[in-house]
């Protein structure tokens, strides 16, 4: 679960209801993106380039593992 706010200059207001006692983790932002566009896309400087040709056929090779191809 991701959910955007802003800080006010007292307090940090996020845009939906948080459940009581809820650990929360903030990671400020440098300019106001449209996270729910462009997180993804955000995270392409951490990839491997190395690792992502492996990557594309990752979750099906697991699956073939986990149940034996059935």
């Amino acid at each position: 679960m991701s959910i955007v706010g802003y800080y006010d200059g007292t307090a940090i207001r996020v845009n939906e209801p948080l459940p009581l006692n809820q650990k929360v983790i903030v990671i400020p932002v440098a300019n106001d993106m449209d996270w729910e566009e462009s997180a993804a896309g955000m995270l392409h400087q951490y990839a491997n380039a190395s690792l992502v040709e492996q990557e594309k056929d990752a979750w099906r090779k697991a699956m073939v593992e986990k149940h034996g191809g059935k």
